[in-house]
């Protein structure tokens, strides 16, 4: 062979490598093309817990030192999920213009994180209930600011528990009446936001006086009958950013994927959740798998 002719071979020869490599390559583009969107969807849709939701934290837990360090921890770790708490110093903000030395000291510390919304607790007896005694409960935490002279110790909006279900004109007049109310105290700014508690699904027209109903608060095998029957995808005249969901009693075997499930199933119903493994004492304690509801609430 010439030399010429060995020089057209070893060029035919790193050709044909060439090409080889070339087609490898592009095969190889085409593969990853076709696999990792698939993969990024399975993931997304295995990761996926739904719509974002605030936790909702019924906090009747009295604040002894560190007695609120549980939440005070997954608060501080958590800084991109949004807690609404209540707190209940006396059935209510108590007979004092002031709550004791335990609360004044520990609520401020609540108040002081930008993912906090804490609420005051007040009872309406179901629409049964004085209206000025109402009123008086409000004015007293929309006043705490000033009887402390501490701006951190104070309440953003009210927490009425004990509202109606069952539709009365006089009882909505009266519920309206209690918003307005507090809707107009600065004590209460810059929220001024108001939840009802009738602890199921209301007559629709109740929703409007209120920025948040709580339209379940029971046991783990309720919810699921009641979701099971469809009760929470017709609630008429509302969205789920509306409502509030309390799931308690839910049993000790509900962990892992499976909490995950439920999480992400009551997440779907309302914007704010309440999860606890707990079947008595329900809000006056944190339960063993209290960070890991906090964890899922997160992704």
């Amino acid at each position: 062979m010439s030399d010429s002719e060995k020089h057209v071979s070893k060029r035919t020869c790193l050709k044909s490598k060439r090409s080889r490599f070339i087609l490898a390559t592009v095969a190889l583009i085409v593969i990853i093309a076709a696999v990792v969107p698939s993969v990024v969807v399975t993931t997304l849709k295995k990761n996926s817990m739904g719509p974002k939701a605030k936790v909702f934290v019924p906090l009747y837990i009295y604040p002894a030192p560190e007695a609120w360090a549980p939440l005070e921890n997954v608060i501080s770790t958590h800084p991109n999920v949004n807690f609404t708490v209540v707190i209940n110093p006396g059935n209510g903000p108590g007979p004092d213009s002031l709550p004791d030395g335990n609360y004044t000291r520990e609520i401020p510390k609540l108040t002081a994180y930008d993912n906090v919304r804490v609420l005051g607790y007040v009872h309406t007896s179901y629409g049964k209930r004085n209206f000025s005694a109402v009123r008086k409960d409000i004015q007293t935490y929309a006043d705490w600011p000033t009887n402390s002279s501490n701006p951190n110790l104070a309440v953003r909006g009210i927490f009425f528990d004990e509202t109606p279900q069952q539709y009365d004109a006089q009882t909505l007049t009266y519920l309206q009446g209690l918003t307005d109310f507090a809707k107009n105290l600065k004590g209460l700014g810059p929220d001024q936001f108001v939840v009802h508690n009738p602890g199921a699904i209301p007559d629709s027209r109740y929703l409007a006086t209120a920025d948040s109903t709580v339209v379940f608060e029971a046991a783990y095998s309720t919810f699921q009958e009641r979701e099971g029957a469809k009760l929470f995808s017709n609630i008429a005249d509302s969205n789920r950013t509306q409502l509030c969901a309390i799931v308690h009693s839910v049993p000790e075997s509900v962990e892992g994927k499976h909490l995950r499930g439920l999480v992400k199933q009551v997440r779907k119903v309302a914007e704010e959740v309440y999860i606890t493994h707990l079947s008595t004492d329900y809000y006056s304690s944190f339960g063993a798998k209290w960070t890991e509801f906090v964890d899922l609430m997160a992704a």
